[in-house]
């Protein structure tokens, strides 16, 4: 019997165990990450609100005539209008990382999908292979042939499983030096 490279031998099996846990840890994630990315939204819509509000009563402030109005006033209006544009600075900030923060979340999601596959995909042929093997045993038994003896790779699941199975397969076909 050939040693395998292929690392999807029971496509039904591996693909049906990796996609259900995929699926699961991506609806886990997939609400952590509405529940930030609701608070965001929300957050940004006030952020925008108090943007709107204070832009509006800085607006009319320097509007209104100054002829008579003091010095000390006159300073006011200049520190307001100082502060205004740094808070404005500030909140569009806010904003800009508010979002790149739901853009982070989104890539993070996209990427744990990845790595998950490849994780889970080689964890399935772990077990999907020594059944390959076992099968192909099988099928060479119901033919008629003695199996070709192998050795399951390193890290293989069912080791113990299997060495039943050889035992078996020795007790059912004499001369087997399996």
């Amino acid at each position: 019997m050939k040693k395998r490279r292929n690392y999807i031998v029971d496509r039904e099996f591996q693909l049906k165990t990796t996609f259900t846990i995929i699926s699961a840890v991506s609806i886990i994630t997939a609400l952590i990450v509405g529940v930030i990315a609701a608070g965001v939204v929300s957050n940004n819509r006030k952020i925008e609100n108090i943007y709107k509000i204070e832009n509006g009563i800085v607006s009319f402030l320097t509007s209104l005539p100054g002829g008579a109005a003091s010095q000390a006033q006159k300073q006011a209006m200049i520190d307001i209008e100082s502060n205004h544009s740094k808070n404005m600075k500030t909140l569009n900030k806010m904003i800009t990382h508010n979002r790149i923060l739901l853009y982070v979340l989104v890539a993070f999601i996209i990427i744990q999908g990845i790595v998950l596959y490849i994780i889970l995909i080689h964890k399935t042929h772990k077990i999907a292979g020594p059944i390959y093997v076992m099968s192909q045993y099988m099928k060479d038994i119901i033919d008629g042939r003695t199996p070709a003896p192998r050795e399951l790779r390193h890290g293989d699941e069912l080791q113990n499983f299997y060495g039943l199975f050889k035992e078996m397969v020795k007790k059912i076909t004499p001369g087997s030096d399996i």
